[in-house]
């Protein structure tokens, strides 16, 4: 496993979720440390976009590892797991296009706490791919596209809106991630932001979505 010999040679290992690096979700990260939203409650997030119907392009090809699980799913399940943590209870349901491959892929996960987690990925609907985060004495909407440098408002019950995050990012902002992959070899240590352990949860809540919505890949070991 590439965790385990990462740490065996004292290497630096860091999955390429640049998502988590970028300042909005810091300050999303300040806010719910800080007691704003309360208990946590929920999180519903989802990443649907209009892409190639080629039967041969790879994301519509079994045989090329495509589908909408793990090329568009894979952002909203990581953000559930950033925000709630790790989920006791997976349940999923998908859509699947001629080819084989999952075209769209719903998830629900109960974490601690008992908050829940929802998302949606589709490959062949657009979406206005924003998120919430929902807590018990406010709320985080993360607006349109959440996943890459964006804006957020905190808005409390009663519809007040107590904060109004919107950072200019130059450029994609996937800099981010490379500036905490250069401290990570400079000081010699692991992520806190996107731990490898986490890395590992998070592909095997893929592998049980996998098995819910029956997904194999050809070849696969089964």
């Amino acid at each position: 496993m590439i965790v385990e010999k990462a740490r065996a040679k004292n290497l630096v290992v860091l999955e390429a979720m640049w998502t988590r690096f970028l300042p909005h979700m810091k300050r999303i990260h300040e806010i719910i440390d800080a007691g704003t939203l309360g208990e946590l409650r929920s999180v519903f997030a989802e990443h649907r976009q209009f892409l190639p119907t080629d039967p041969g392009h790879r994301l519509n090809a079994p045989e090329l590892g495509g589908g909408a699980l793990l090329d568009l799913g894979i952002y909203p399940i990581s953000f559930a797991f950033d925000i709630l943590g790790r989920p006791t209870t997976i349940k999923a349901s998908a859509r699947f296009q001629e080819t084989g491959v999952d075209a769209e892929v719903a998830v629900i996960m109960e974490h601690d706490g008992e908050a829940i987690s929802t998302s949606v990925a589709a490959l062949d609907v657009a979406g206005p791919n924003g998120a919430m985060i929902y807590g018990s004495k406010a709320r985080i909407e993360i607006a349109a596209i959440w996943y890459t440098p964006t804006s957020f408002r905190v808005i409390d019950q009663k519809g007040e809106v107590l904060e109004d995050y919107d950072l200019a990012v130059d450029s994609r902002g996937m800099q981010f991630q490379a500036f905490e992959m250069e401290r990570l070899v400079q000081e010699g240590e692991v992520s806190t932001l996107m731990p490898p352990d986490e890395t590992v949860e998070i592909l095997a809540a893929l592998d049980a979505v996998r098995k819910q919505i029956g997904l194999s890949y050809p070849g696969e070991a089964r």
